[in-house]
C-alpha cells in the first residue's frame, strides 16, 4: 500500500489557484523550492480533490469510489465528476468500486516488519461508510474495499463517526507517522476536540493496532484538527497554520519531532480563512501520488 511518505507529485484543483491565489502561490513556492513536482486538475467543481480523486495503492494502480457525499446532497453544483478529471490525466489503471467513500476518509498505514515476510497494511476509516452504503453489510463493504485496493491482507480499522462532524473523515483525526523499532505503525492523533467518551473510544481502537501519539496544545483552538490535515510527500511536510501563534508553534514543533527524517523540510502556511470558509485544510485540497518507482532489488 502506498502511503503519503512515498508520494512525489502534488495536484491541486484549478479553483484553488483562481480563488485563493495567495495561498496557492505560497504553496507552490515551497514546492518549487524543494523540487516537488506539482500540477493542476481540470474539470473540478471544488477544491477538495482528496475526496473525489482515486486512491493510489500500487504502481499506476488506483481505486475509484463513488463520489456522492451526503453533505453535497443539496449542493450538486459542487459535485465533481471524477471521470472527467481523470480523463485529462495520464493513463491510470483504475479499479472502480460501487461504494460511496470520500478519499479523506481513508488513512493508509503500513508495517515495516512482518513475521511472514509480507508487511501488513491498514486503512483507517470512520464507520460513516456503513450509513453511506446501507445496501451492503460490513463484511461486504470490507471485501469490496480490499478488492479495490488489490489485497486481501489489508486490515480496515473502523473509528466511530461523531455525527456532529459533517464529513466524517479520518484525515483530520489521525495521521500515519511511520513505524517503531518493532515494525509497529505509529500514528499521530488529536482527539481532544472530541468529547471524552468518544475520544477514549477512538483511542482504545487505535491502540489495538498502532503506537498512538497525541498532539497536544496549551490553548483551546477549534481549528487545531487542521494540524493533522497537513500535506506530506516523500520530500517535505507542510502544516496548516491557524493564526494562533501559540498552538501553531506547538503543533509545528511536535510534528517536526515526530518526523525526524524530514529534518529541515517541515514548513507551515497560514490558512485560517480558507479553513473557516471551506472546512478543510491541506490534505483535503491536495491529491498526492507516487510517479517514480524503483526496483527494490536494484
Amino acid at each position: 500500500m502506498i502511503t503519503e511518505e512515498d508520494k512525489d507529485f502534488v495536484y491541486v484543483s484549478g479553483w484553488l489557484k483562481s480563488d485563493y491565489p495567495e495561498l496557492y502561490n505560497e504553496l507552490i513556492e515551497i514546492l518549487n523550492r524543494n523540487n516537488v513536482a506539482h500540477g493542476l486538475l481540470n474539470n473540478t467543481k471544488d477544491y477538495w480533490c482528496r475526496d473525489y480523486m482515486p486512491v493510489q495503492w500500487g504502481e499506476n494502480q488506483f481505486a475509484q469510489y463513488q463520489y456522492s457525499p451526503d453533505y453535497l446532497k443539496n449542493k450538486q453544483q459542487f459535485k465533481t465528476d471524477t471521470d472527467k478529471v481523470t480523463s485529462s490525466l495520464y493513463h491510470m489503471e483504475i479499479n472502480k468500486c460501487p461504494l460511496i467513500i470520500d478519499g479523506g476518509n481513508m488513512v493508509a498505514c503500513e508495517e515495516t516488519l512482518s513475521t511472514n515476510g509480507q508487511p501488513k497494511s491498514y486503512i483507517i476509516m470512520t464507520d460513516k461508510v456503513m450509513e453511506e452504503n446501507p445496501q451492503y453489510t460490513q463484511p461486504d463493504i470490507e471485501s469490496l474495499i480490499k478488492e479495490s485496493l488489490g489485497s486481501k491482507q489489508i486490515e480496515i480499522v473502523w473509528l466511530p463517526w461523531k455525527h456532529s462532524d459533517l464529513c466524517g473523515h479520518t484525515d483530520g483525526i489521525v495521521r500515519f507517522v511511520g513505524c517503531n523499532d518493532h515494525g509497529k505503525p505509529i500514528v499521530m492523533t488529536h482527539l481532544s476536540l472530541y468529547g471524552k467518551k468518544h475520544a477514549e473510544q477512538m483511542r482504545s481502537i487505535l491502540q489495538e493496532h498502532f503506537e498512538v501519539n497525541e498532539l497536544t496544545v496549551s490553548e483551546k483552538n477549534n481549528l487545531s484538527w487542521a494540524y493533522i490535515n497537513c500535506l506530506q510527500t516523500k520530500d517535505l511536510i507542510i502544516i496548516p497554520g491557524t493564526d494562533n501563534p501559540t498552538t501553531d508553534k506547538e503543533a509545528y514543533e511536535q510534528i517536526k519531532k515526530l518526523y525526524p527524517q524530514y529534518a529541515d523540510k517541515v514548513f507551515q502556511i497560514q490558512m485560517k480563512s480558507f479553513i473557516n470558509t471551506g472546512g478543510g485544510a491541506l490534505n483535503c485540497c491536495t491529491w498526492t501520488i507516487k510517479t517514480s518507482f524503483t526496483n527494490e532489488n536494484d
